[in-house]
Order: C-alpha cells, then sequence, then structure tokens
C-alpha cells in the first residue's frame, strides 16, 4: 500500500487479520485519521522504533562488530516539497548495515542546513563501537572522523575535488611511493577480478601510512590513506578510475577492501528499493514530518520482505504474495525473529 487510501482499504479487506496483532475494534482509522496522526508522531521517535527492530533482528553475529561496514548516505523525496517552486524536497540521511542489510537510522536534513550538519547527529543516534563508517566525499569532514572516533568505530572517507590540498597530498604521495614501487614504505596491497556480463572488473586496494602527512594532523583518528583503482573492460573498450581515501584503519586491506565495497549496497539495497518497490520519489505529499514517517515504514516493510529466503521469487512477488495470503504475512513477520 503505497499512499493514505491505499493503507485505508487495504487495512478494511484485512481487518480480521490485523485483529489478531492489534485492537480493531473500533475499526480501521479513516483516511484522514491515519493521515493526521502519522504526521502528528515525532519522526526521531519512529526512527528509534527502527533502530530497535534492526537491533531484534540481528540473529547473525556478523551482524555487527568488526566486520560491519555502515554506510551513510542521503536520499532526497522528490515529491515531497512545499508548493512554492522554491521549496526544497525532503532530503533523509540513511545509515545502512551492509551485514544485516538493514537501514538502522534516518535523520531528516533541515531545509536551510545540509548534510553535514546532520550527519554526527545521526552517528550519535547509533550503536556502532568497532563498525566501518563510510560515506561520500560531501561527509569527508573533521567533524564526522570525530564523531565516529568518539564512538569507538572506524571510518573510510573518500577524497575529491572538495578538499583540495587534502588531495593533492595523497596523490603526491602515491605518485612517490609508485615511483619506488613501494620500497621503504609501510603499505599494503590487494587485487580483485570481477567477470560479470562481458564485463571485466579489476579492481585494485592500495593502503599507505600515512603518520608522516602533515595534513592528517588534524584529521582525529587517520593513521592510513588509501587508494583504489577500477579498471573496466567490455566489447574491447577499457575505462580506468581511481579514487582516494583517509581512513583510521591502520593498514587492514581486507577491512578497507571490504568496507570500500560494501558503501554501494546503500545505493542498491535501499534507495533504488525504495524507489522501484514502493515508487518513494512519485509520493506527492506536502507533510515533511508525515512524508518522513512514512518513509520510515517503508524501509521497515523493505526489511521484513527482504529478510525471507524461504521462498522462492523476488520482493516484487512476495510483495505481492503478502498482500493476498494471510499465512505468508504470518511468515514474513514470525521470520524476522
Amino acid at each position: 500500500a503505497k499512499d493514505w487510501e491505499e493503507i485505508h482499504h487495504t487495512a478494511e479487506g484485512m481487518i480480521d487479520w490485523l485483529g489478531g496483532y492489534v485492537d480493531v475494534s473500533g475499526g480501521i482509522p479513516s483516511v484522514k485519521t491515519l493521515k493526521r496522526v502519522i504526521s502528528l508522531l515525532p519522526t526521531d521517535r519512529l526512527g528509534q522504533l527502527m533502530q530497535s527492530f534492526a537491533l531484534l533482528i540481528k540473529t547473525n553475529p556478523t551482524d555487527s562488530g568488526p566486520s560491519n561496514t555502515i554506510a551513510i548516505d542521503g536520499k532526497s523525496l522528490r515529491g515531497c516539497c512545499g508548493w512554492n517552486e522554491k521549496d526544497r524536497p525532503l532530503h533523509l540521511l540513511h545509515a545502512w548495515s551492509s551485514n544485516s542489510k538493514l537501514c538502522i537510522g534516518q535523520v531528516s536534513v533541515d531545509e536551510k542546513s545540509n548534510e553535514i550538519t546532520a550527519l554526527p547527529k545521526l552517528i550519535e543516534l547509533l550503536e556502532i563501537k568497532d563498525a566501518v563508517i563510510t560515506t561520500d566525499a560531501m561527509n569527508t569532514q573533521k567533524t564526522t572522523a570525530e564523531v565516529v572516533i568518539s564512538k569507538k568505530a572506524d571510518y573510510i572517507l573518500p577524497v575529491k575535488e572538495n578538499q583540495p590540498s587534502l588531495r593533492q597530498d595523497i596523490d603526491l604521495l602515491f605518485k612517490e611511493a609508485d615511483s619506488k614501487e613501494f620500497k621503504g614504505f609501510d603499505a599494503a596491497k590487494r587485487e580483485t577480478i570481477d567477470k560479470t556480463g562481458g564485463r571485466i572488473e579489476v579492481r585494485t586496494y592500495d593502503l599507505l601510512d600515512g603518520s608522516d602527512l602533515e595534513v592528517l594532523k588534524d584529521w582525529t583518528g587517520c593513521t592510513c590513506i588509501g587508494r583504489v583503482t577500477r579498471k573496466r573492460t567490455k566489447g574491447g573498450k577499457t575505462s580506468r578510475e581511481t579514487c582516494y581515501y583517509i581512513t583510521s584503519l591502520d593498514l587492514d586491506i581486507d577491512r578497507f577492501a571490504k568496507s570500500v565495497r560494501d558503501h554501494w549496497g546503500i545505493e542498491n539495497g535501499l534507495h533504488w528499493s525504495l524507489d522501484v518497490l514502493f515508487s518513494e520519489d512519485h509520493h506527492r505529499y506536502q507533510d515533511r514530518i508525515g512524508a518522513a514517517n512514512l518513509s520510515v515504514i517503508r524501509k521497515l516493510a523493505l526489511a521484513i520482505v527482504s529478510r525471507d529466503t524461504t521462498k522462492k521469487g523476488g520482493r516484487p512477488a512476495k510483495m505481492m504474495r503478502a498482500a493476498t495470503s494471510p499465512t505468508f504475512r504470518d511468515h514474513l513477520l514470525k521470520n524476522c525473529f
């Protein structure tokens, strides 16, 4: 159910099943009541319930701890903006656990600010001890490094044009290391090869000790600089891309490679799924609190459907089955805990 009317009519159609979980003796709330109540709930309190849910369903020992990567990235709800053309759409900052494949936190970005000020607030809400935090280049900020280290976690932050002096110094140090074939440098290297759909992608991961770089002194906990080179070959054409990073990981090349790769899970596993399965970008809803709360509910529904591996078929098929089968709905809920 993707909007207020669909939620209301769907609930009316399965009122007997809902009665097994909640009191529906007064009937299903009207469309206006649903809209009003959801829009009054404080988003941060609903977000706490999402975090509690994520903790409850972590049955895999690797869901947290040293092997876990928590990717942080933002997503705009394009349809949620005011009637004024100058109004910005609602922008949400998400925290995604790569191991549990769940959104474990969400904060709304204020209209007059940006992700840089919202990210520390999100991290403060999370239990991230021993995890590795990854972000996009916008959030490669000294405040990000500081708050992550204060929570006893590690970070991997990409360095691009928004940090020009830092990027230049990293580039120079890697060029020097390359010219000397890394002799005399504390370094680590790893290479992976993926072959899919006629495409060959070779990824080379490098880490260098950065303790002698003066520019890194102001970055709390930073110990190393990283480089990832991606070489893609398809149809006889080859492209190459190089990205630089700073990290609080020492020379742990395996964790570095895994976390850099895991970061893209937030795009594929969360943002893409919300748009394709729930048409989130097309929702025309002006109330920002209600829109943020609906997004939390969608993420919970996405998590419940995604956790099921007992039935064949993709998530759209499972959503259709859940809409028509009370037994399968019960199965999905029980499968989470």
